[in-house]
Order: C-alpha cells, then structure tokens, then sequence
C-alpha cells in the first residue's frame, strides 16, 4: 500500500521535471501579434533552425504606407514578414524570413556571408521556398530588394512583391525567382504552388524582429533529478 502510494508522487514529479524542462527551450511570442499564432511561430523557428524570440515591430492594414512601414524595419536585423492577403476568394499567410537589413537603397541586397539563410513560405499551405534546389546560378543574389516605395520583397522576379506606396492594393508571386526556381523546373509560385504568376490582393502585413530565444532562469535538468530522488528518499525513508 506504501509503495502504491508512492507511485503517484514520482510520477508527479517527473511531469513537473518534464515540464520545467521544455519552458527552458520555448520561444517568445509578442501577444500584440496579429498575424503570427504559436503553431507558425513553430514551424517558422523549424524553417530557421533554432528556437527564436518574435516581437510585432510593424502591423499595418488598407492605407498603411511603405514609408511607416521602412520607419519601423529598416536596419532591425533578422525580420519576419507575414502578409495577409486574398487570392481567388481564399485567404493565405504568406511571406518571408531574411538574416539581412531593410532599407530604402533602390538595390538588391545579396547574401555574402557563405550561407544563404533567407527563405519565403506560405504558412497555411506550410510550404517553404529556399535557396537550396532549383534556383539561379547565383543564389546569394537578390535575397531582397529594398525600395523606399515598397513593402517587403523577397526575390529576383518577383517572388513575393507585396505592394508599394499604400497597403490594399494588388501584389503577385512569380512562377520563377531567387526561391522559387527556374522554369520550366520551378517550384512554382508561393501561393499555389502552379507554374504561373498570381496576383493577390494584399490584406495586412505584420513584420517581426527575429532573436535567438532568451532561456528562461530555471534549474538544469540534472538539478531537478537529484531534487526529484532526494523527495523519494526521503519518502521511503519515513515509509519504513
């Protein structure tokens, strides 16, 4: 009956090890997030590698202008960028991940790093488009492009062009791109995944400053197993 007893107790204590030990590899994510949930924040920090932070730094509707949109991005580092946007009366998540900073050059901006980290991604479909197969001769090319008019652009082509001036109007994904590939071998466009242009008409965009996740100030987990057997000692010591 001791003994039956005791088997609850360890259990409890091996959930809350268990427990205490995933909080340690979490992720933040910004609650004022409006477009970005905890399902993608997950599968975008497994498109990226690694556990990340997420901080809403821009959020913007019909109307927004590029310029705010440039205010709150440009030099920021790692950003995330997630459209909004209607295509044949169906709504997606689309958008895209780059390592290199936004700004207002009128240029593309390469990867000259030696790893090409950039990718986009269509969250609904959960489908990811990098660098890695099919693409041009030079993939550390035109990762980005930075215009003041516009919003964020992934790719030579376009592979995702999401708009200029103001939000609401009508951006495309091409067929063809720095992710997207080469015809007639292409992955196809982000949003369908077809082997033609799409033009959408774009909703909202929310873009978000991407950290490696900062771990929360727990005990190791060694720490929580000697606590854990400690507790059972003690218990089978008074049992006898």
């Amino acid at each position: 009956m001791k003994l039956k007893f005791l088997t609850p107790v360890v259990a409890g204590i091996a959930l809350t090890v268990s427990s205490l030990v995933n909080v340690a590899n979490a992720g933040f994510l910004d609650s004022d997030s409006h477009l970005l949930d905890e399902s993608g924040a997950n599968l975008l920090a497994s498109w990226i590698g690694t556990d990340q932070d997420w901080t809403s730094i821009w959020y913007g509707e019909a109307g927004a202008t590029s310029n705010s949109w440039h205010k709150a991005v440009d030099g920021q580092g790692p950003t995330v960028s997630i459209y909004n946007i209607t295509y044949n009366n169906v709504d997606y998540l689309i958008g895209g991940y780059t390592d290199l900073d936004w700004n207002k050059s009128g240029t593309y901006a390469s990867d000259t790093d030696g790893s090409v980290d950039s990718f986009i991604f269509n969250l609904t479909s959960e489908v990811m488009h990098d660098t890695s197969a099919n693409h041009f001769d030079n993939d550390s090319a035109n990762i980005i492009f930075n215009y003041q008019d516009y919003f964020a652009t992934f790719g030579g082509g376009h592979d995702i062009f999401g708009g200029s001036f103001t939000l609401g109007g009508t951006g495309y994904s091409n067929a063809f791109g720095t992710y997207n590939g080469k015809l007639p071998n292409s992955k196809g466009n982000i949003v369908t995944g077809s082997d033609e242009r799409v033009n959408f008409t774009v909703n909202a965009l929310e873009t978000f400053s991407v950290t490696a996740a900062q771990t929360p100030s727990v005990p190791e987990p060694s720490t929580l197993v000697m606590f854990a057997l400690g507790i059972l000692g003690l218990g089978m010591r008074r049992m006898k």
